[in-house]
C-alpha cells in the first residue's frame, strides 16, 4: 500500500472512529477495562500483570484486550479480545469502559469522556535507547506527533520505576501531568523471585533441571542488519562450559519484527542455540536465566534485578548513537560492554560468572530506581477503587 493510500485509510478510519465514539456516549460507563500491549501485537509486558492481578481482586470486572489480528497468541479465558483496528468494536468499548491501560502511544483520534481513567504504563523502564521526541536525527511524522500529544492530553497518570524514566517522560513526551513512581508491574515477578519458574522453563524446553541458561535478547533496529547478530555461539558456549563451569544452553529471543530476518542464523547454530522468541513471557525467561546478554534493550536492567551476570554487546554502537541516540554511554553502565566479538569473549572470561553488586547499587542510586515487587497489586487496587467510585488514592498521588 502506498503512503498516500495508507494516510487516506488512516484518516478515514479516524473520522469514523471519532464519530462512533461520540455516538456511543449515550451508553453509561461500565466496570470494564480496555487494555493492550504494543498495539495488540502480543500479550505481555506491564498490561499482562496488571490485568491478571485485577482479575484476582475482582473476577467480575470485564477485561477487554485489543489485539492485532495479524499476530496470534493466547489470552486468559476471562479476557475478551477485540481487533485493535476495528473502528466499531474499539470505539464502543473505549467509549463505555471506566478504565484504559496502554503501554504505547494512544491514536490521535481517540477521545475520552468524563469519568474515565487512562493509565499510561509505557514499557521501557531504565531504557538505554532514546524514545519519542528525544530520538536523534529522526524526524517524527505528523501522525506520530499527534499521537504523542493526544497521549499526554488524555493520560491521567504515567507509571514510572525511576527518576530517570520520569525525566524522560517530561522531556520526550512533553508531559506535565501526574507520574506515579510505583515500580513496573512486569518486574514484580523478578523481585519476588518465584523459584518454580526456574524449573518451569527447563521443563518447557526439555532441559535437565541442572542446566544453566545463557539468554541473548537484542533490541530492534530500524534497518535490520543480520550481521550484527551473527555471533559465534560455538565459541561462547566453549567459554561458558570451560571458564564458568557446568553445562550451558543458549537461548536467543529475537524482537518479533526481526524473526523472519534471522532464519539463517537460527539454522546455522541450531545444534547449539534454542530460539525462544515464541515463548510468551520475557520476564519468565529472565527469571530462569543464569546470565543475560543484550545491546540497547531495557531488559538488561530487568536482568540485573536478579543479580545475574549481565553483558552488553553492540558492534554498531557509534553509528547507533549518531542515528538514534542513547541515554547512557554503554561503558558507564554496571555491565561489561563490548563493541566487537573479541571483547565479548574477553568480558565473559574475565567475569567468571559474577555480578558487580557495588556498581549496580551505585547505578540504582544515581537513577533513583524504585521497584517494590507489588506494583501490579498497587495499580490494580487503584483501578478497582476507581471503578467503585473511590478516587482517594488517585487524588493522593503527587506529580513526581
Amino acid at each position: 500500500m502506498s503512503s498516500f493510500l495508507r494516510n487516506l485509510y488512516r484518516q478515514g478510519r479516524a473520522y469514523l472512529s471519532t464519530a462512533l465514539f461520540y455516538i456511543f456516549r449515550i451508553f453509561p460507563l461500565q466496570n470494564k477495562i480496555v487494555i493492550t500491549t504494543f498495539r495488540g501485537k502480543k500479550y505481555g509486558d506491564n498490561s499482562q500483570y496488571i490485568l491478571e492481578k485485577l482479575h484476582e481482586i475482582d473476577p467480575k470486572i470485564r477485561i477487554i484486550w485489543q489485539t492485532d489480528t495479524k499476530f496470534h497468541y493466547a489470552l486468559p479465558p476471562y479476557v475478551k479480545a477485540i481487533p485493535f483496528y476495528s473502528a466499531f468494536q474499539k470505539s464502543y468499548h473505549m467509549a463505555t469502559a471506566k478504565v484504559w491501560v496502554d503501554t504505547h502511544r494512544i491514536e490521535a483520534h481517540i477521545r475520552k469522556r468524563k469519568g474515565q481513567l487512562f493509565i499510561e504504563t509505557w514499557h521501557g523502564g531504565l531504557g538505554i535507547k532514546k524514545i519519542q521526541q528525544d530520538v536523534a536525527n529522526i524526524s517524527q511524522s505528523q501522525w506520530q506527533l499527534q499521537e504523542i500529544k493526544n497521549t499526554c492530553k488524555l493520560a491521567d497518570i504515567f507509571i514510572s520505576n525511576s527518576k530517570h524514566l520520569t525525566d524522560i517522560y517530561r522531556k520526550a513526551f512533553h508531559y506535565n501531568g501526574k507520574i506515579w513512581r510505583c515500580g513496573y508491574p512486569k518486574n514484580d515477578i523478578l523481585i519476588q523471585k518465584n523459584p518454580g519458574i526456574y524449573q518451569k522453563i527447563r521443563h518447557f524446553f526439555h532441559l535437565n533441571s541442572s542446566e544453566k541458561i545463557f539468554l541473548y535478547a537484542p533490541t530492534f533496529r530500524d534497518t535490520p542488519n543480520k550481521n550484527l547478530f551473527d555471533i559465534d555461539w560455538t565459541q561462547i558456549k566453549q567459554v561458558l562450559d570451560e571458564s564458568w563451569g557446568g553445562s550451558w544452553t543458549i537461548f536467543v529471543r529475537w524482537h518479533p519484527s526481526m524473526t523472519n530476518d534471522m532464519n539463517s542464523i537460527d539454522q546455522k547454530y541450531r545444534d547449539i542455540v534454542q530460539n525462544v522468541t515464541c515463548y510468551p513471557d520475557m520476564q519468565e525467561l529472565l527469571l530462569s536465566a543464569d546470565a543475560f546478554l543484550s545491546d540497547y534493550s531495557s531488559g538488561i536492567f530487568d536482568g540485573a534485578l536478579r543479580k545475574i551476570p549481565c553483558f552488553t554487546y553492540a558492534p554498531d554502537y557509534e553509528k547507533y548513537k549518531e542515528e538514534h541516540g542513547v541515554y547512557y554511554e554503554l561503558s558507564s553502565l554496571p555491565f561489561p560492554f563490548a563493541e566487537n566479538f573479541s571483547q565479548l569473549l574477553h568480558n565473559l572470561r574475565q567475569s567468571k560468572n559474577s555480578f558487580d553488586q557495588s556498581a549496580w547499587q551505585a547505578f540504582t542510586q544515581r537513577t533513583e530506581l524504585y521497584e517494590s515487587g507489588h506494583a501490579s497489586q498497587d495499580i490494580a487496587k487503584l483501578i478497582h477503587d476507581f471503578m467503585q467510585g473511590n478516587t482517594q488514592k488517585l487524588n493522593q498521588i503527587q506529580s513526581d
